[in-house]
C-alpha cells in the first residue's frame, strides 16, 4: 500500500502536523476526512498506520497509532549505468527500476543520446529525477528510493563508480556475449553486487564499447531481438533479480 512522507521522527500516540505537498495529496488526491487512516513514513524509514485528526486547506494533524512492517530491500545491490535515452523513456526507466528494487542509477550523456541532453544544461534534472524515484517508492511501498547520479560521459561515470566485480554491458552482438544463465544461479557474496551498462536508442558508440571492455565490463546478450533502451533495462533488472535478488 502506498504511503506519505513526514520530514521528522514519529512516535505512536503523539499528534503531528503535516504541511505542504504531502498534506495536499492526502486531502485532495485521496479525499480523506477526519477519522480516516493512512500510512506515513518518517525520515528514519519508520512506517506507521496513522489516523487523520483534523485539517484545513493546506495542513493536517494526525496521530500515528501503531507501527507497520516495512518491506525489506533486495539482498542484491543492483546498479544501472544508463546512457540517457529520450525523456519519456527515461521517466519510465526511473519508475520501473525503482519498483524492481534497483539500488543505484547512474546516467551519462552518451555519444548517441538525444541531442536535447547536454550535461551543463540538464544537471538541474537531477531534482526532477529524484522526485520521480521518491514517488515511485511511495507507490510501491519501498522504504528508500535508489540513488540517482548524472555524469557528462561514460568515461567520467566509470571513473567515479565504485568497483564491481560483476559489471556487464548489454550487447546485440551475440558472438562475444555470455549468457547470465550459464554463470550459475547459486548465491555467493560476490554475486550480490551487479552492475549493467545500457546504451540509448541506436546503441553504444564503438568508442564507448571499447572503453567499457577496457574497464573490465563483460558483454551479455538478451536474445535475438533488438530491444528498446527502456525494455532492455527492465529485462536486465528482472533477470538479475530473479537469479540473485528477491524475484526468485
Amino acid at each position: 500500500m502506498s504511503y506519505f512522507i513526514f520530514e521528522g521522527v514519529l512516535e505512536c500516540g503523539q499528534q503531528f502536523e503535516l504541511e505542504g505537498e504531502e498534506a495536499r495529496h492526502v486531502l485532495k488526491s485521496r479525499r480523506m476526512r477526519s477519522g480516516d487512516h493512512f500510512l506515513i513514513q518518517d525520515q528514519k524509514g519508520q512506517r506507521f498506520d496513522a489516523v487523520l485528526a483534523s485539517f484545513d486547506r493546506s495542513s493536517l494533524s494526525f496521530v500515528p497509532e501503531h507501527s507497520v512492517a516495512v518491506p525489506a530491500p533486495s539482498g542484491l545491490r543492483l546498479e544501472i549505468l544508463q546512457a540517457l535515452p529520450k525523456e519519456k523513456a527515461l521517466d519510465w526507466i526511473l519508475q520501473k527500476s525503482t519498483e524492481l528494487g534497483v539500488s543505484r542509477l547512474d546516467f551519462f550523456c552518451g555519444t548517441r543520446s538525444p541531442n536535447s541532453f547536454r550535461f551543463s544544461q540538464h544537471k538541474h534534472q537531477l531534482t526532477r529525477w529524484q522526485r520521480i524515484v521518491l514517488e515511485a517508492s511511495k507507490q510501491c511501498g519501498r522504504q528508500f528510493p535508489p540513488e540517482v547520479y548524472l555524469h557528462p560521459d561514460l568515461a567520467s561515470a566509470l571513473d567515479k563508480l565504485p568497483e564491481c566485480q560483476n559489471s556487464w554491458m548489454l550487447s546485440a552482438e551475440s558472438g562475444d556475449s555470455v549468457s547470465w544463465k550459464n554463470t550459475g544461479a547459486s548465491v555467493e557474496t560476490n554475486q550480490l553486487h551487479q552492475r549493467v551498462l545500457i546504451g540509448p536508442e541506436g546503441g553504444l558508440h564503438p568508442d564507448e564499447i571499447e572503453l567499457a571492455l577496457r574497464s573490465g565490463l563483460r558483454q551479455v546478450g538478451l536474445g535475438p531481438r533488438i530491444l528498446r533502451s527502456e525494455t532492455a533495462t527492465v529485462t536486465a533488472i528482472s533477470i538479475l533479480q530473479f537469479l540473485w535478488g528477491d524475484l526468485s
